[in-house]
């Protein structure tokens, strides 16, 4: 350990730490990597691996069903007519946008910046509206142990109240910020953006690097060098680039400088770079189109898509909940009002796997027919509300007088049958 480390701690310089008051960071200033090019927000996302990520896992979280539901005292029920807090997440978040579009920026700010933030709009101690604000210009601050966010506009700054605003956060030391994902991966990001140039150079130049080399078979006078400059002055731009025919006398050579790609190793450093990226993210680096036919990835579709749910969603979903129940949910609602994403419809399964389980909820009570109906987008029908189970799963003492009953049934019916005779 650097011996000024803790120093640098103790002051919340150049580690995680923030100081006790004031701005709290959750990245370092600059956009410079060790590859020795800047890698902006922007640029980031030019980069496919970077995009397919945050594709993903935005579109993934955001196709949720989400529901609002109360508490009673058999459970929860879901609430179907009109709430402050199912008015505002699921018909009408602010007058800019649908649902769907304020989530989706929500989201696609956590992913990217690991911090997402929208101002809470509130009429007397309901909210009436959220609207996403841009990360880069909000920075939360300590002030006598309560936390404000002053927001950057061209105005100049606004001081909004915790109350008046929804954070979600990835990850952080503190709690109070999230680490930002793509400071912490600008190098990795650097690497894959000089990349990404240099191959964009060799094409422009045919595959060269643009250089080359005359080799004459005898020294050079001074003044013939200065003829041999001003002669063949842009050989390397114009020979191949444009079609332009040279002519060399006197023993005179051109060789190009071209450096052969797999010398440079640029085809796997692109390669590990996707895997790198990846790990960032937290996303299965084949699902972006990484890693070979070993990579250690579940087999079937469902276990896939399971594994992606369980170590990268959730964190996302749950973030989102409670978030939510602590900004939004007015205090008098707590016990009682909470959100919850309904990921059934995530997992993938073939018909014959949703039939058997389906089957299955059906014959031990777990759903009514009318509730499978539903799932399956099928109309109720009558008698299909109430819960059964198969007879066969009968507790041992009833089973006695179940086969008495059914005896008494059947006695019942025959003699029925003999007086209509």
């Amino acid at each position: 350990m650097n011996l000024f480390s803790p120093i640098l701690r103790y002051f919340g310089i150049g580690a995680l730490s923030n100081k006790d008051t004031g701005a709290q960071y959750g990245s370092s200033s600059g956009a410079s990597t060790d590859a020795g090019i800047n890698v902006t927000d922007e640029r980031a996302l030019q980069v496919s691996a970077v995009w397919a990520c945050v594709q993903y896992i935005t579109n993934s979280v955001c196709s949720l069903p989400l529901g609002v539901y109360r508490s009673t005292s058999g459970g929860r029920e879901q609430i179907t007519r009109r709430h402050y807090l199912r008015d505002l997440l699921l018909k009408r978040p602010n007058s800019l946008m649908k649902p769907r579009d304020f989530r989706k920026a929500m989201t696609m700010q956590l992913v990217m910046w690991s911090n997402a933030y929208a101002e809470i709009f509130w009429n007397g101690d309901i909210p009436i509206a959220v609207v996403p604000l841009k990360p880069g210009r909000v920075t939360p601050y300590l002030v006598g142990g309560e936390v404000v966010y002053h927001y950057q506009m061209e105005q100049g700054v606004r001081i909004l109240s915790r109350r008046s605003m929804l954070h979600l956060k990835g990850f952080g030391p503190d709690g109070i910020i999230g680490v930002e994902r793509n400071n912490y991966a600008r190098n990795t990001l650097g690497i894959s953006v000089s990349a990404d140039v240099y191959a964009s150079r060799q094409f422009a130049n045919g595959g060269r690097s643009g250089g080359g080399y005359l080799m004459f078979d005898d020294f050079l006078t001074p003044e013939q060098r200065k003829q041999a400059k001003d002669l063949y002055a842009g050989m390397s731009e114009t020979a191949f680039n444009k079609g332009k025919l040279w002519i060399l006398e006197g023993g005179v050579k051109y060789e190009t400088d071209a450096l052969n790609p797999d010398t440079m190793q640029m085809i796997e450093t692109r390669k590990m770079q996707v895997s790198e990226i990846a790990r960032f993210y937290g996303v299965p680096e084949i699902m972006i189109g990484g890693g070979g036919a070993t990579s250690a990835w579940p087999a079937s579709f469902e276990q896939q898509l399971l594994s992606f749910l369980t170590f990268t969603l959730q964190d996302y979903i749950d973030e989102w909940e409670h978030a939510i129940y602590d900004s939004l949910v007015i205090d008098r609602d707590k016990e009682t009002i909470f959100v919850d994403h309904d990921v059934t419809g995530f997992i993938k399964m073939d018909s014959q796997a949703k039939a058997n389980i389906q089957s299955t909820w059906v014959q031990n009570g777990l759903k009514t027919r009318n509730e499978i109906r539903k799932i399956n987008n099928d109309p109720p029908k009558d008698g299909g509300d109430d819960l059964t189970v198969q007879v066969n799963l009968t507790p041992v003492e009833q089973l006695e007088k179940i086969a008495n009953d059914n005896q008494d049934r059947q006695s019942a019916g025959s003699m029925s049958a003999q007086v209509r005779q």
